[in-house]
């Protein structure tokens, strides 16, 4: 099966986001954006409300309902038709249909609340919760429609009782309140202008400062007692302003639990806190039981349960930042070594699956999957692979089968080839090697069989090109070739076949290549040795330094 490769495009600007902290000059700013987020919250209720009542009354009575004796039943959920609902509950709150949704069980809680101060706040941010909802309409109706084309069921909600990934109501104290504004961003410098709430100070490194902003996502983080607010600016970043890759090379990465190993023989490690994960349990249950009492006597939680839940995300959160600043120093890493990273196609959805089973055949070693589940998703595989989607030049996805059981020198598959987790010891030809580093080089000669052009390691092949093209000829070579946005990288749609020699060692090429799933278990030793820079057969050849790295970074040989 050939590899499809895309028509490389060249692209003057593309999009880059960057966290600033928000400072209000005034109290009352921050009293207002809270008010906003609020009423952001309120909009997603009730069109969902609304879209559930229309889907009810079409299913029972067919499209030709009648609501109020006049308008047909309208199910719709597009952006289009959501946000003229919308303007109808903002301007026209007299609207047939509004006064059929107030008077109906889905918009009873609602009829007693006076929508009119909805007008006093902006319109944009309000309006676009409503593209918001309808995306997440579009995803349960895509997750829907594949379900059903394999024969099966989305399942059962605990919660409500309604289709995993049908849209959800938002309660006040769940989740981080915020709101967006869609377009006509206005900043000066530092300063970002909200609609509605004047000019506030940003506080961030500031490294696209200058360039156009075309989208801003405000976010409530933090407490209830000392909540912190964020402002997410999309920037308009020209080519030539952004880090550049390697421009050639290769190189095999294999991600486990807790860390990645390359082919190179580095470690890339997500740090790990027992203590914040202990403290982050103890929280998890007492929100739990916060959340039960509350449900119990049919109250609203209590400001100590809120308190709980605030501290709860707080801690969440910490967690979740060293993730991904661990991931982003890894992509990194990776991106400056080699143009071409090649990557396992791994299923996590699938691995990640829960092994509790039914009553009727209950699984089987419940906790050890449960903790392996955890392990796995702490990681965030997907999002160092997303990472490397912008930041590298060219990703490879091949297939993961027997990666870990076939030797890099011989070739030779065998599952007693690791007998140990961290250990690799060929039965055939007796190399020996640390498991993770074999295995990512089992990777890389995958990935060099379907792209052949995407010869030797980072830092030798480069190297090597500056040594034959001279001082300047490699600025030039990476002048050439400008960015590809991510969503170029991930672009399917292309000719088949291979890639030439001037498109392989181009930043344009930012291409995802697929495997063709055969199971084959190396692309041959030779290519292994191409990996190297060296070319010919036998093992690759080591200098003294970067023997000693690799015996620090591995660990003595077996």
């Amino acid at each position: 099966m050939p590899t499809r490769t895309a028509a490389p495009k060249s692209k003057a600007t593309e999009v880059r986001s960057e966290r600033y902290r928000i400072r209000f000059d005034r109290r009352a700013q921050a009293a207002l954006c809270a008010q906003i987020a609020g009423a952001c919250r309120l909009v997603w209720n009730l069109l969902l409300a609304d879209c559930e009542r229309r889907y009810r009354l079409h299913k029972e009575y067919g499209k030709g309902t009648a609501l109020e004796g006049a308008v047909p039943v309208d199910k719709s959920v597009s952006f289009f038709t959501l946000g003229k609902r919308f303007t109808d509950l903002r301007s026209r709150p007299d609207a047939a249909w509004v006064r059929a949704f107030l008077g109906s069980p889905w918009g009873r809680r609602y009829r007693a609340m006076e929508l009119s101060w909805l007008g006093d706040l902006p319109y944009a941010p309000l309006r676009y919760t409503a593209k918001y909802l309808a995306d997440a309409y579009t995803r349960f109706f895509e997750a829907w429609a594949a379900a059903k084309f394999q024969g099966q069921s989305l399942g059962v909600r605990k919660s409500d009782g309604k289709p995993k990934g049908f849209p959800k109501y938002k309660a006040k104290f769940d989740r981080d309140d915020g709101f967006t504004i869609p377009d006509g961003v206005r900043m000066d410098g530092d300063r970002l202008h909200i609609p509605k709430v004047g000019w506030v100070r940003l506080e961030g490194s500031g490294l696209y400062r200058g360039c156009k902003a075309k989208q801003v996502r405000i976010r409530k983080e933090g407490t209830e007692e000392h909540p912190k607010w964020y402002a997410y600016v999309f920037h308009e970043v020209p080519a030539d302003r952004l880090k550049q890759p390697a421009w050639t090379g290769a190189v095999g990465v294999d991600r486990n639990v807790g860390q990645a190993t390359d082919s190179e023989g580095e470690v890339y490690e997500v740090p790990d806190d027992p203590k914040l994960d202990a403290n982050i349990k103890r929280k998890q249950r007492s929100a739990a039981k916060a959340r039960a009492r509350s449900k119990a006597n049919g109250q609203p939680m209590s400001n100590r349960g809120r308190r709980i839940c605030g501290q709860l995300k707080k801690r969440q959160r910490k967690k979740k930042r060293r993730r991904e600043n661990a991931n982003h120093q890894a992509s990194r890493k990776l991106a400056d070594t080699a143009h071409t990273v090649v990557l396992e196609d791994l299923n996590t959805k699938a691995m990640t699956r829960s092994a509790k089973g039914t009553v009727e055949e209950p699984g089987k070693n419940v906790k050890p999957k449960a903790g392996l589940n955890r392990g796995i998703l702490n990681t965030g595989w997907g999002q160092l692979e997303r990472n490397l989607d912008y930041k590298a030049g060219r990703i490879v996805n091949v297939d993961a089968a027997y990666t870990s059981q076939t030797c890099s020198s011989c070739g030779h598959v065998s599952k007693e080839n690791r007998k140990t987790q961290a250990h690799f010891r060929c039965t055939a030809c007796g190399h020996t090697a640390n498991a993770d580093c074999n295995a990512a080089l089992n990777i890389l000669a995958r990935g060099l069989a379907l792209c052949p052009t995407a010869r030797g390691n980072g830092a030798s092949a480069r190297r090597e090109a500056a040594h034959i093209a001279g001082p300047g000829r490699a600025g030039q070579l990476r002048s050439r070739h400008p960015r590809r946005s991510a969503l170029e990288c991930r672009s399917r749609n292309g000719s088949p076949g291979t890639t030439d020699d001037a498109t392989a060692h181009g930043r344009s090429n930012g291409d995802r290549h697929r495997s063709p799933g055969n199971g084959s278990p190396t692309g041959g030793q030779g290519g292994i040795s191409g990996a190297r820079g060296l070319g010919g057969s036998g093992p690759p050849q080591r200098t003294a330094a970067r023997c000693s790295r690799l015996r620090r970074t591995l660990g003595p040989r077996m």
